[in-house]
């Protein structure tokens, strides 16, 4: 059964590490032509968030405050959105997030199983990183594919669906 997330807050190694790994200069001419296709700056906040995180490989302090000033919106509105959607970061993330469905049609179908299974194998617990910085896995309210649950998202990738214990594992390890 998975253990409570304790969230601890990143380190100030951790933000110098993300927010090097793509400067706000080198991020501007990419969302300059995402904010050119809405009809208002704000309305591109997620596109916006999305590249920023894909380019930082999770939202900084400093992503959340540069993102509201370029788009000319308050820093509570960025991070209102950023903590209501589950696929943003705003912690430290493995490569690849695995989220678990844990709607109730998952559930009725062995998603805590997958859950343990994948703990297990991973040797971590439900929000935590493995020690290789490859995987965090997380809970997730549906995923759309309640025809094939219990089944899981790496985000920004694939989707598995139609999943076992066994199966969950072997569908990450084959990626490696």
């Amino acid at each position: 059964m998975s253990s409570p997330v304790t969230k601890a807050a990143p380190t100030a190694d951790e933000i110098t590490e993300a927010d090097g790994r793509a400067a706000w200069g080198d991020l501007r001419p990419h969302l300059d032509s995402l904010v050119a296709r809405y009809p208002s700056r704000g309305a591109a906040l997620l596109p916006v968030l999305w590249h920023v995180q894909r380019s930082r490989g999770w939202l900084t302090p400093n992503s959340i405050t540069e993102t509201a000033a370029y788009l000319e919106i308050t820093q509570a509105h960025v991070e209102g959105v950023i903590t209501f959607y589950t696929m943003f970061q705003d912690a430290p993330a493995g490569r690849d997030v695995i989220m678990v469905c844990k709607t109730l049609t998952c559930r009725l179908r062995g998603a805590q199983d997958v859950i343990d299974a994948l703990e297990d194998h991973f040797d971590i617990h439900m929000g935590d990183v493995t020690a290789d910085g490859r995987y965090k896995i997380e809970e997730a309210e549906c995923l759309g594919l309640c025809d094939m649950a219990p089944c899981m998202l790496v985000v920004d990738k694939e989707r598995f669906g139609d999943l076992t214990p066994e199966s969950a594992v072997t569908c990450l390890e084959e990626r490696s």
